[in-house]
């Protein structure tokens, strides 16, 4: 990727690009508790789909914890995704940013 500043010309390391997909994936999994929190219309084409892609995404961890409460096992299993997504992508990019 390419960035222009000024008459300058600046390439992005590899590793931002592998950052940024990860923090793409943590707003997917964050939108997904944001709904379930407050409840949003799962009939609706964003909510739906956004669940989709989120279990999918957090195939890993949506058992590791089984509280009680829908709400809180949301939370957790799903917090613990959007954690381990965004760990990974920062280490990766700092391992590609050093190559």
């Amino acid at each position: 990727m390419v960035v222009t500043e000024g008459r300058r010309v600046r390439w992005r390391a590899p590793g931002d690009l592998g950052f940024l997909v990860a923090i793409i994936i943590a707003i997917i999994l964050i939108a997904h508790i944001v709904f379930v929190l407050l409840d949003a219309n799962v009939g609706n084409d964003i909510v739906h789909t956004d669940a989709t892609w989120a279990a999918w995404l957090a195939t890993w961890f949506l058992d590791l914890f089984t509280p009680k409460s829908h709400k809180l096992n949301i939370f957790l299993n799903y917090g613990i995704a959007t954690l381990f997504y965004l760990v990974v992508g920062g280490i990766l990019r700092r391992i590609l940013n050093d190559l």
